[in-house]
C-alpha cells in the first residue's frame, strides 16, 4: 500500500509535470500522442465533448478517466508529446490588446477564444489608407488538421482572412465605417462564406471561425492631425459664439439697467426746478473739496437731490460721478431750450 501510494505521488508530482510516460490534460485542451515523431492519437479533456475517428470534436462523453485529466500516453521516450511554437494577441476583458511572445505548447485550445490582428494601410473609397483593427472568435475543431495540415494555423487563418477585410473598406468610405463598425464584421464574414474559405478553414485546417468583428479603423496620423484641428475649430468657433452671446446678454441687462437708472436720476433732477443753477452749483462742486462742501451747504435742496440720485452722501461723491451729472444736466437744458424754441 505505501509503495502504491509513493508510486503514485511520483507519477503526478514527477513524472506528469514533465510528460515523462504520464501527462496533464487541462480541461477545454487536447494534447498529441506522437512515435518518433509520427502522429498517433489526440487526447482530450472537456466535458460533454468527445473525438469521432477521424479526430474531429464532437458532442459526446469521454470514456470516464479515474484521475481526471491525469492520463498515461505511452512509453517514454518511443511515445511523446508533440509541441511547437506559437505567438498570438489577445484582447483583454477591458479591450486591450495582449500580445504573448513565442513560445513552445504542447497542447491545442479547444474551446472558444478571441485573437487579434491588423489589416494595414487598406485603401477606402476615397483610396485613404487605413489601418483596420480586426478581432475574430475561432476555435480549434479537429487537433490533428490544426497542428499536422498547415505549418501555423492562425497565421494561415488571419493572412487568407485580410483579402475579404480589404475589400470590405475598398467599397466604402472612412466616415461612413466609422458610423457602422458593428456592421462590418458581418460583411467580412459573408465574403468568408461566399468564397467558401470559412468550409476551408474548418474541413482543411480543423479551425472553426465564429465571429469577426472591427475593432478599430485608424486613419493616417497626418489625417488624425487635421481631423483634430478641425475639431478643435469647431468646438473654438462655438466657444467664441457663446461667450459673444454670453456677453451680448450682459450688456443688455447692463444697458437695460443703465437706462433705467438714467430715468431715475433725470426725474430727481427735474424734481430740482432751477437747471440753471443747480448745473452752476455741480461745475462748483467739481471744483475742489472745499468748493463742494460750500455748494451743498449754500444751495437748498442740492444735499437731498445728490443723495437720492448717487445712494450715498455728499462726501463720497466721486468727481467722474459729477462729471456724468453734469453732462445729463447739459442735455436737459438743451431739451429744455428747444422746447422753448419751438414753442
Amino acid at each position: 500500500m505505501v509503495v502504491s501510494v509513493l508510486v503514485f505521488l511520483g507519477i503526478w508530482f514527477y513524472l506528469a509535470p514533465r510528460n515523462l510516460w504520464f501527462t496533464f490534460v487541462k480541461e477545454g485542451t487536447a494534447k498529441i500522442v506522437v512515435k518518433g515523431g509520427e502522429f498517433k492519437k489526440v487526447l482530450i479533456q472537456w466535458k460533454d465533448h468527445t473525438l469521432d475517428k477521424e479526430w474531429n470534436v464532437i458532442d459526446g462523453e469521454e470514456p470516464w478517466h479515474l484521475f481526471g485529466g491525469l492520463r498515461y500516453y505511452g512509453f517514454w521516450p518511443v511515445m511523446a508529446l508533440y509541441s511547437y511554437r506559437f505567438q498570438w494577441s489577445g484582447v483583454t476583458e477591458n479591450g486591450d490588446i495582449q500580445h504573448h511572445p513565442k513560445e513552445w505548447f504542447d497542447y491545442i485550445l479547444l474551446k472558444d477564444d478571441v485573437y487579434w490582428f491588423k489589416v494595414e494601410k487598406a485603401e477606402d473609397r476615397d483610396l485613404l489608407p487605413l489601418d483596420v483593427e480586426m478581432v475574430v472568435t475561432l476555435k480549434a475543431v479537429n487537433p490533428y488538421r490544426a497542428l499536422f495540415r498547415i505549418q501555423s494555423w492562425l497565421e494561415t487563418v488571419i493572412n487568407r482572412t485580410r483579402p475579404a477585410v480589404r475589400d470590405i473598406v475598398g467599397e466604402k468610405r472612412f466616415k461612413e465605417m466609422i458610423n457602422h463598425k458593428e456592421e462590418l464584421g458581418g460583411e467580412v464574414m459573408k465574403i468568408l462564406t461566399d468564397r467558401g474559405l470559412l468550409k476551408e478553414f474548418r474541413d482543411d485546417y480543423g479551425i472553426e471561425i465564429k465571429k469577426v468583428q472591427i475593432k478599430e479603423i485608424n486613419p493616417p496620423e497626418i489625417y488624425q492631425e487635421a481631423t483634430l484641428k478641425q475639431y478643435l475649430a469647431k468646438r473654438e468657433r462655438e466657444r467664441i459664439v457663446i461667450e459673444a452671446d454670453a456677453e451680448k446678454r450682459k450688456l443688455e441687462t447692463i444697458a437695460k439697467g443703465e437706462k433705467a437708472r438714467i430715468k431715475t436720476v433725470y426725474e430727481e433732477i427735474q424734481k430740482f426746478g432751477d437747471l440753471g443753477k443747480l448745473v452752476r452749483a455741480v461745475e462748483a462742486m467739481e471744483k475742489s473739496p472745499l468748493a463742494a462742501s460750500v455748494t451743498v451747504q449754500a444751495v437748498p435742496g442740492i444735499q437731498e437731490l445728490l443723495g437720492g440720485i448717487f445712494g450715498k452722501s455728499t462726501d463720497n461723491i466721486t468727481a467722474k460721478e459729477l462729471r456724468m451729472l453734469r453732462g445729463m444736466l447739459g442735455r436737459l437744458l438743451k431739451e429744455k431750450e428747444e422746447n422753448q424754441k419751438g414753442s
